[in-house]
This record gives C-alpha cells, structure tokens and sequence, in this order.
C-alpha cells in the first residue's frame, strides 16, 4: 500500500469543521450518486468525508443492495480502500480484491464489495475532504468510460467545494470586521436575547455604564441601567420588540456607580423565521453627556441674546410707556386732589368716589409695570399652557401707544377654537412684539395714507396654531426674502440683524416655523406656527 499524508489524527490536516455542506447540495450530491449507481450498474456509489480518526458515510447512492448506510463511521487506519486514496491523494482501481493479496483483507470485502474504483476528493487549497467511489460485489474493471464519468462528478464536488470556501472565506472576513466594528464601534452595543438577557456587550458598554461584559451577561438591562420611575416604560418598550421595527429616542440611564447619564438609544429587533415569538434585539447606546451640555451652554446663549433683543425693544417703546404710564399717574393726582377738595366740602360720597377712581388708576399703572417687568426680567425660561389671543392682547397693549403715535392703526382678528400651546409666555410675546415693531418702523418709513397693521391667528393645517402680522409698508425685496432670517443682516442702518434670527430660533425651539411672504398689493406678512399644547422635546 502506497504511503502518503497521515490523515489519521487532526494534528495531520488542517481541519473544515467551520464549513457545512449546505442541504441544497447534499441533494446534488445525491442525485449524483444515484446517477453513477444506475449508470455503472454497481450496488454502490459513495461520497466519502474524513474526519480523524474516523471517515464516514456523507452521501451513500439509494441503490438496491448497498450495504452503506449515509452517516455510518469506520476507523482509520484499518485498510479501507478510502484511506488508501486520501493518503495517497491518486485514483484507485481494484477489480477483485480476493484475487488480489495487497486487498483480500480489506475491511469492505466483509461487506461484499470486492472491487472499487476511487477518485479524492479536495478542498481548493489541497487539504483532503474525502473520496467519491463505486463499488461492486463482483469482479469490474471498471471502463475507461467509468473512470472518465467518475472523474467528471469528482471535478463537480470539488468545483462546489470550492464555492463553499470562498463564501466561508468571504463570510469569515465579514465576521472578523463586524467583530472589530463590535469591539471598536464608540456606541454601547447590547444584544439581548428573546428572554431580555443580555448575550453579549461591548467595551464602550463598559465605559459608558462601569459594568464589565461578565458582570451582565444573562441578566436584564431593565434591572441593570433604567432609573426606578422609568422601568415600567421601558418594559413596555421591550416586550413591544415583537411587533414593531426599530425605534430610536433619547432618555437617562443609571451607571454603576449610581450616577445619571444622558443617551440616545436604538433598539433594532432581530427576528428569527424558526422562533418569530423570541426575538433577540440590539440596543445601541450614544453617551450625548456632551451634546447636552452644548445645547444647555446654547440655550443659555440664545436667553442672553433674547434679553438683550427685549431690552432693546423696551428701549424703543420708551417714549410710549411713558406717556401710557403718565396717564394713570396724572389721574391718580387729579382724583387725589379732587378728593381733598370733596373733603374740605365735607362731601364724603364725592370724595369716596374720588379715592375709588384713584385706586382703579393705581391699578391701570400697576398692570403697565407689570408687563413692562415681566418683558424686562432676566429669567430661564418657563413652559406653561398658553392662550395665543391673550398674549397677542398682551403684546398690543405695549405697543398700541407706539403705533399710534406714528399714525398707525393695530387691527386684530382672533380666531375661535383655538387650541392652548404649551411653550415660554414672555420669548413668544417677544416674537409677536419684534414683529410688530418691525412693521410699525417698515410703515413709517414708507409713508402713506393707508397706515394698518393686522396681527391675526387662527388653526392651522396641523391642528396647531397660525399668527400672523401684516403690513402694508414697502415690503421686501426678493433677495431680501431668502437673507433675512439670518443672523447679523439687517435692512435698518442700525440695526444689528439679530432681531428675526431670534425670532426663528424661539419658534423652532417651540417646535414651530417662522417665514415670511411678500404681500400683492404692498407690504409682507409675517407668519409663524406652534404645535398644539403638548410639550416639545
């Protein structure tokens, strides 16, 4: 017997335990067998597969009289004709083995197979993966037909074998960068079983939340990371992995040592077609620590600006609050003085009356400091249920005077029904009252007999709610249009274009849109809109 490579233990061969003969072609190989059988007029046609220290049965022909059972095990090493190609890595032709003294003791002769023919079979890198081989419980020579024929199927199993070391290739360099990605990626990635237990967790997961990989396996993220007063979302969450498909948000978590860090989180369900009522599921975790901060640092900004911007606004209106808030005063001194006078008459009804009218004066003066202070005060901001008509009568009453003063008639048109948004009282009053002034300055300097302002709300398409201001000064030109929502333009001389750039930023921070249209006749109109009352995140 020819000596060769030692298959016979796995420290001799490279081993293909990660590569499977899919189904699919198991059945190819199959047909090939059976066709071979039927073909070669033999009891038996074989694919043969090592595995130290044994070779067994993988695919065995449906032919009557085969004594090879697919899957059967036979040890190495005890004279099979198998063993001898693997070692030999050649064809081998036996006709009869009882008239042959190097095979009458072969192992297969007890079954009745005297004669063989064989071919190996390979992996494209030359290691063995078995045999392909008819045998017969006669004497055969076997063709030069047969052996081409055999041959031909050899050439077929080692093309599929082949294919499936180039996708085994492709799909272990594919796993070998996902690891990576797994490991290096700088999100916390979990995977989490059907159950919720956690299967695996990588390094950033351990940075992010203190717990090494070890210390949550097997346990529940839910009872590991997610604050008391929002577990019971979070197990709705979980259990509606079923049904929906990803699903991303923002919330706060627990690190180990008990502090509290902000995250974005995507949950991506990972179904199974055999178990789809156990579905395993990713959750990805983004430390925005930083990102909170900045927008926290912004927001804090953006209020400084918007104080100076009401400031600046209050400085405009300064001659109109004070001649608004000299009228109360001076009726305060009128109905003083009348009172005295009633009292030096002894007319106590008159003088009562007198002090009765002082008191409301006081009052009127007193809601006009009220607003001026409450626009005035530097504050955080403050979200509250708001009804849009009344802050709009708020922002009138601080600047009716101003407009009148320059001949111009504030006009308003409420809508019904409106619902209540829920948002900064003071920042929107400083949006509808920028606008206002803009316009009252846009129609003074215009001129005109025609000198209205309208400032209107009402419901728009979303359910939320539309307020509106129109001029009729000389509008806006339409490069103007596209620039001036932007910070530092400005079409006044002086002005320092942070005025509608604030505007904007308010009403997005509330989940609104503010534009502007050029009007037909003349003059723009300003719009924005808030979403209905609910809180904008």
């Amino acid at each position: 017997m020819k000596q060769g490579v030692d298959i016979s233990s796995p420290t001799g061969m490279k081993m293909r335990d990660g590569i499977e003969v899919p189904s699919e072609i198991i059945q190819k190989w199959q047909e090939i067998v059976n066709l071979l059988a039927e073909i070669m007029h033999v009891p038996s046609a074989l694919i043969m597969k090592v595995e130290p220290p044994n070779i067994r049965v993988f695919v065995s022909s449906e032919s009557k009289g085969n004594p090879y059972e697919p899957d059967e095990i036979a040890c190495l090493n005890t004279g099979l004709y198998c063993e001898t190609v693997m070692k030999t890595r050649q064809p081998l032709l036996v006709p009869d083995a009882l008239a042959d003294d190097d095979w009458k003791s072969n192992p297969d002769i007890k079954l009745g197979m005297i004669s063989y023919l064989g071919f190996p079979v390979t992996w494209p890198d030359g290691e063995i993966f078995g045999t392909i081989c008819a045998l017969d419980n006669k004497r055969n020579e076997y063709s030069e037909l047969y052996r081409k024929l055999l041959l031909q199927y050899r050439d077929v199993l080692q093309a599929d074998l082949k294919s499936l070391a180039t996708v085994h290739a492709e799909l272990t360099t594919q796993k070998a960068r996902l690891e990576e990605l797994f490991a290096r990626v700088p999100e916390a990635i979990v995977l989490v079983d059907g159950g919720g237990q956690v299967v695996r967790a990588n390094p950033e997961f351990t940075k992010i939340f203190g717990y090494a990989e070890s210390e949550v396996l097997g346990r529940s993220l839910n009872d590991l990371i997610v604050p008391e007063e929002l577990k019971e979302e979070a197990r709705e969450i979980t259990r509606g992995r079923h049904t929906r498909g990803n699903l991303s948000f923002e919330t706060v978590r627990i690190r180990k040592d008990g502090t509290r860090v902000p995250v974005s989180v995507m949950r991506v369900p990972m179904r199974s077609e055999e178990v789809a009522c156990r579905t395993a599921e990713y959750v990805i975790y983004r430390d925005i620590s930083d990102r909170k901060r900045a927008e926290e640092r912004l927001r804090k900004t953006q209020a400084e600006l918007a104080h100076v911007a009401r400031v600046a606004t209050l400085g405009e209106l300064t001659a109109s609050i004070a001649h608004e808030l000299n009228q109360p005063l001076g009726a305060i001194v009128n109905n003083a003085s009348a009172s005295l006078r009633w009292l030096a008459a002894h007319n106590l009804d008159e003088a009562r009356r007198s002090v009765e009218l002082a008191i409301e004066d006081v009052h009127r003066a007193g809601e006009i400091i009220r607003r001026i202070r409450s626009f005035a005060v530097k504050a955080p901001p403050q979200k509250e249920s708001i009804d849009m008509n009344e802050t709009i009568r708020e922002v009138v009453a601080l600047a009716r005077n101003e407009a009148q003063n320059h001949g111009i008639s504030i006009q308003t048109q409420f809508g019904k029904g409106l619902p209540r948004v829920f948002g900064d009282r003071i920042q929107l009053q400083q949006v509808i009252l920028n606008l206002v002034m803009n316009a009252i300055e846009a129609m003074t300097e215009a001129g005109g007999s025609s000198r209205e302002l309208l400032i209107a709300s009402r419901k728009d398409e979303s359910s939320g709610v539309c307020i509106s201001v129109r001029d009729c000064g000389p509008g806006l030109e339409p490069e103007t249009l596209n620039q001036i929502f932007s910070p530092f333009y400005s079409t006044k001389p002086q002005g320092m274009g942070m005025g509608l750039a604030i505007c904007r930023s308010i009403t997005e921070a509330h989940g609104g849109r503010l534009w502007v249209n050029a009007n037909e006749d003349r003059g723009a109109t300003f719009q924005f809109t808030l979403p209905p009352g609910e809180e904008v995140a």
